[in-house]
């Protein structure tokens, strides 16, 4: 767990950046937006089972 002060480890992943059709998602790291501002959110792998 993070707390106020931790440095952000390292990442890749694939990040939902568009909402244009063919340029939703996108793979970034943790140096796509080296010097700015970034806001990081995460929710659990909804699985959907047929009934």
């Amino acid at each position: 767990m993070l707390t106020v002060g931790d440095k952000f480890p390292e990442f890749e992943l694939t990040a939902c950046v568009s909402l244009e059709k063919g340029k939703e998602f996108e793979d970034i790291n943790h140096k796509t937006y080296e010097g700015k501002w970034k806001v990081v959110f995460a929710w659990p792998k909804v699985t959907v089972t047929p009934s």
